[in-house]
């Protein structure tokens, strides 16, 4: 009951980033940047950028001061579009490109913003996809677990509600479709598979006030089964990185159904239990 991994991929210059080949810009044929207006302007942690375009959605991808990479999507409405764009890796440098598409950014919209702020938020801040600043995840993440509860309350109070609430999606499976859906999606969906449980749990946390990490890496069943691709989550609470896999969790796969169970197995377990069907590969960017 594993969902299958996509990997990010950003082709820049046929896969590479070329300094030298890349001047800065701020249009191209089907995009335009208003804001901001010139290359090398100092923030304090987030920037806004505006533009215009024909596009339905305009893509961004954001290289931080030590080579991290991550996309982030905008909606065009009446030819307009506005991104708070968080900058999530520290204090310093940053590279901001823009396109029409995900995968690939070809260089005529590229600028430089420096960040003065030295909190690294990677964990803390929305990403594309953990979208933590969504109304519905925040309205949600309030209900469930308000400022009131301790830290390891709150967590348990995600795991619950997510466990109870998301279905695992095991046609979507089954079809090897990877297509990857923002946390505020499969809470309204209700069902996806282990990717997206990650994306909620990381979304519900981080809304919480908890940092919150996507974990890519091999599970398997000690029941014998072989190990495949899998996503989990660890979140900081009670002064520590605690591990947790909801999809599991959730419920289990029988005569091609999902049946639901919302148990606590791999809630919080030990470590050396949990390494024994988990071992992670990629802290992700998410």
């Amino acid at each position: 009951m594993l969902a299958a991994i996509i990997s990010l991929f950003i082709l820049l210059s046929g896969g590479q980033f070329a300094e030298a080949s890349y001047s800065t810009g701020f249009k191209s044929p089907v995009i335009e940047i208003t804001a901001p207006g010139s290359s090398g302007l100092a923030y304090d942690g987030i920037i806004k950028v505006q533009g215009k375009s024909g596009l339905n959605k305009v893509w961004f991808c954001l290289r931080g001061p030590s080579g991290e990479l991550v996309t982030y999507s905008a909606d065009v409405s009446g030819g307009n579009f506005e991104l708070d764009l968080p900058l999530r890796f520290g204090q310093g440098r940053y590279t901001v490109w823009a396109g029409d598409n995900s995968k690939k950014f070809d260089g005529k919209i590229r600028f430089e913003v420096e960040n003065r702020q030295q909190q690294d938020t990677r964990y803390t801040a929305p990403s594309a996809y953990v979208d933590s600043e969504h109304p519905d995840v925040v309205s949600l993440a309030a209900k469930i677990a308000p400022p009131e509860m301790s830290d390891m309350e709150k967590l348990q109070a995600i795991h619950g509600w997510v466990t109870r609430n998301i279905s695992y999606d095991y046609q979507l499976y089954l079809s090897g479709e990877n297509r990857l859906v923002t946390a505020s999606q499969t809470i309204k969906d209700k069902q996806g598979t282990c990717r997206d449980y990650a994306f909620v749990v990381a979304a519900l946390a981080r809304a919480a006030g908890l940092p919150a990490r996507v974990v890519y890496g091999q599970a398997g069943n000690q029941e014998g089964w072989a190990s495949q691709l899998h996503a989990w989550n660890e979140v900081y609470a009670g002064g520590r990185w605690v591990s947790l896999d909801t999809t599991w969790d959730a419920g289990y796969i029988k005569d091609n159904n999902f049946v639901a169970r919302a148990a606590t197995k791999f809630f919080n377990p030990e470590e050396k239990t949990f390494a024994k069907t988990h071992l992670a590969s990629n802290l992700t960017l998410h």
